[in-house]
């Protein structure tokens, strides 16, 4: 049977898809360029040290690079929708209790919670375009999509030292916590189920951690990502 996706040839680019896969993807370059401004001020807020204050970033990254390792295999077994409803909503909950935060240690584990929350929208929006699209519309796809998420560590920190001086750090998080709200909504709406049936054949077949041994006896794909921040 051939790969349906070498047939697809979109007559235009949907860009209401690409803005909703960028927006997906820029939930980590917004939590952490939105706030750097105000470490300073979340410290001495919150009592915290320089250490603390620094370990919330810290925090974010540790999140990131664990949450990936989940979302994948995730959204194989279960579905692309699934994974973004059940992020989203622990992103959105997680920039809440980082607003509401009364100590460095509440902070930091609400930061780390966030960033479980928040890659599933990195992992998830890539495996559509490589669910929908063949390898040369999936090669423009993304170019568009990182052109897009490209923007968030430019307005980010603007808008999070705006925020600063309209009002208090906090206001960094509320704004988050509406940003996963808003894209969470759009991602309910406009985006479709685009797993197919041997994605999920192959899913239930291997074990996500056989997988990931096998991929780490790679040493080409080792060389690629150690040059990676």
């Amino acid at each position: 049977m051939s790969d349906p996706r070498a047939r697809y040839v979109p007559e235009k680019t949907p860009w209401g898809l690409v803005i909703l896969l960028g927006s997906l993807t820029a939930f980590a370059p917004m939590s952490i360029d939105m706030y750097l401004s105000s470490l300073p001020a979340i410290g001495a807020d919150l009592g915290a040290s320089p250490a603390q204050t620094q370990g919330t970033l810290a925090a974010f990254f540790a999140g990131m690079a664990i949450g990936q390792f989940i979302y994948g295999p995730a959204s194989d077994r279960f579905g692309r929708r699934p994974p973004i409803v059940v992020g989203v909503a622990i992103y959105i909950l997680a920039s809440i209790a980082c607003a509401l935060a009364s100590s460095p240690e509440m902070l930091i584990g609400a930061r780390f919670i966030q960033a479980l929350g928040g890659c599933a929208g990195g992992v998830v929006a890539r495996a559509v375009v490589r669910d929908r699209f063949n390898h040369t519309e999936t090669a423009r796809m993304l170019s568009l999509m990182t052109l897009i998420m490209g923007l968030a560590p430019i307005l980010a920190p603007l808008l999070g030292a705006a925020l600063l001086v309209a009002g208090v750090w906090r206001l960094n998080f509320w704004f988050l916590a509406a940003f996963g709200l808003v894209v969470g909504g759009a991602s309910l709406w406009r985006m479709k189920e685009s797993r197919s049936a041997e994605t999920l054949a192959q899913a239930m077949s291997e074990s996500p951690f056989g997988a990931y041994m096998a991929l780490l006896k790679q040493r080409r794909l080792i060389g690629y990502c150690l040059p990676g921040p």
